[in-house]
């Protein structure tokens, strides 16, 4: 974790082990996250102040981009199994009914859970290999809607923005991506970022801010800031390895 101001780096997890996707669970107290730690991706959970780690899923697929429900009850998550493509599960918060609940025409590779509850967004494979749309589904498991058109080399992650009207994306040709918005009711986007080859956009809590990773520091991947209409972009890290996927603490 780091401060959003850029100080404060702490490393949380230290195992013989790849570990991805963190999502922290609503109130704050506990980080869930994937690894392989046991061999195919499961979910875990770090609770900070015991420092007690908890296995989620055993041996459900391989697990990537999980995210709360507003309610922290559920779970929803992308999983691929066997060698089918990768689809969208549930489970609850507790480990228990692990469930599929869509398989797309293809392989998906990040969900989002909307902060109102009501709906989760996904990017989907429609044939390009490494490029995606984005669909919104209830939560539920119905009435999928393709919201993006237009935006091309659309890549694997999504973020609500705090009032569920709009999604951050990355999109572009490859090694010059930008970090875009996109209105969930109409699918009309607007370019944050402008040159740097730039991913995995998140909004702060409050709205006004967005953490993305960028490759513009010579081609190194570090964290960066700016505001939500793209002002006043700000370099949080500044080390070798790569810095990506990040999450704000709610």
């Amino acid at each position: 974790m780091i401060n959003r101001d850029g100080t404060g780096l702490a490393q949380l997890t230290d195992m013989d082990a790849s570990n991805y996707y963190p999502a922290f669970t609503p109130d704050g107290s506990s980080l869930l996250f994937a690894s392989n730690r046991n061999g195919p991706f499961d979910l875990y959970l770090l609770l900070f102040g015991k420092k007690q780690l908890f296995q989620i899923t055993e041996n459900v697929g391989n697990v990537i981009s999980p995210d709360y429900s507003p309610d922290g009850r559920t779970i929803v998550f992308a999983n691929r199994v066997g060698d089918g493509p990768t689809s969208i599960w549930m489970v609850n918060a507790d480990g228990l009914n692990p469930r599929l609940m869509y398989t797309g025409t293809n392989t998906i590779v990040a969900v989002a859970w909307s902060p109102d509850g009501e709906k989760i967004a996904y990017a989907m494979s429609i044939g390009t290999p490494q490029e995606y749309e984005i669909f919104i589904m209830d939560s539920n498991g119905k009435n999928h809607v393709r919201i993006s058109q237009g935006l091309r080399g659309i890549g694997g992650s999504i973020d609500w923005s705090p009032d569920s009207k709009n999604l951050l994306v990355y999109a572009g040709v490859f090694g010059d991506k930008n970090i875009f918005q996109i209105d969930a009711a109409t699918g009309d986007f607007i370019q944050l970022t402008d040159g740097g080859n730039n991913a995995g956009g998140v909004y702060s809590p409050d709205g006004r801010y967005i953490v993305f990773n960028s490759l513009r520091n010579d081609d190194q991947a570090d964290l960066y800031i700016m505001r939500a209409n793209g002002d006043n972009q700000v370099q949080l890290t500044n080390h070798p390895e790569p810095d990506w996927g990040p999450q704000w603490a709610p």
